[in-house]
């Protein structure tokens, strides 16, 4: 067992101490990870994941949180700036720590690729219509498979969760701590930040009720600004913390395919033609045109 001590940051936050638990190895299952991460600490008693305690079907079982997940908190207005610098802390230790295997990350992504029949078959009308308008634009099509191949790649030498949504993410105290960890592996970090990044933007836009026309502008706007404030204080926490740089383009095209893929969850889920037109409106633009994540993050 290594004990890893990294430097203080400039602001004075102490940089995550990390138990290296496994040798790297090729294939690791979802149980070896979660534990791994659980003996990740992000700052001096508060831990990246709640401890394993047992399986079950395969999967581990946590030690249960009675907070909330995170997505509650956004969408009940009680997530503190504190807590939203908290997350970006603990991605930056994540990212940081020493690799505990060599699996890829499996981010998620829109199907840029044609779906097997078995899962067409399981869509929604409104999911099949929003896939075959992705597949008809060729320009998106291209660049999301290119935004893709960048994430998983490993060049980054970040170990990654791969969903980090808001809603894998659980409250103890105030210190927010990450769960599910299926999808992880070596990847770009823009993979977590992107995910992240994109549901908060879904959290805050998903509470828009009001009708068409300009009080459903101005409530999209001050939904947007909102979600503006959260990322900053996620990005603000990651790069004080020295989490990897980032490249600001990757993260926009991660956000745009991460938005888009939070318009197909919510048309299985719904008909809310305004919200599924807003989230794939924005995840298409930024897909192609990455620099207009400045627009939310000038210091990237």
């Amino acid at each position: 067992m290594t004990n890893v001590m990294p430097p203080t940051t400039s602001d004075g936050l102490e940089k995550a101490k990390v138990t290296a638990l496994f040798r790297p190895m090729a294939s690791l299952t979802e149980e070896d990870v979660a534990r791994w991460a659980a003996a990740i600490e992000v700052m001096p008693g508060a831990q990246l994941s709640p401890p394993v305690v047992g399986t079950d079907g395969g999967r581990p079982v946590l030690t249960e949180i009675r907070g909330p997940r995170f997505d509650a908190r956004v969408q009940d207005r009680t997530a503190a700036p504190g807590q939203l610098r908290h997350i970006g802390i603990a991605l930056a230790a994540l990212h940081t720590a020493p690799l505990p295997g060599d699996g890829t990350v499996t981010p998620e992504s829109p199907p840029w690729e044609a779906l097997p029949l078995r899962v067409w078959g399981g869509l929604t009308l409104s999911q099949r219509q929003l896939t075959g308008t992705l597949h008809r634009d060729a320009a998106l099509r291209r660049r999301g498979r290119a935004i893709h191949a960048a994430l998983t790649s490993t060049a980054g030498q970040a170990w990654c969760h791969g969903d980090a949504r808001t809603n894998n993410i659980v409250v103890s105290g105030d210190s927010p701590m990450f769960i599910d960890w299926e999808c992880a592996g070596r990847g770009r970090p823009e993979v977590d930040l992107g995910s992240l990044c994109s549901s908060l933007i879904t959290d805050e836009l998903t509470l828009a009720q009001a009708p068409k026309g300009a009080e459903a502008h101005q409530e999209l706007q001050t939904a947007l600004r909102r979600a503006a404030a959260h990322i900053s204080a996620v990005l603000g926490g990651y790069r004080a913390a020295e989490g990897h740089p980032l490249d600001p383009d990757l993260l926009g095209g991660a956000v745009g395919c991460g938005l888009l893929s939070r318009a197909l969850m919510c048309a299985s889920q719904t008909r809310r033609d305004r919200v599924v037109t807003g989230l794939t409106g924005m995840g298409r633009a930024l897909v192609l045109d990455p620099a207009r994540w400045k627009a939310i993050d000038a210091h990237g």
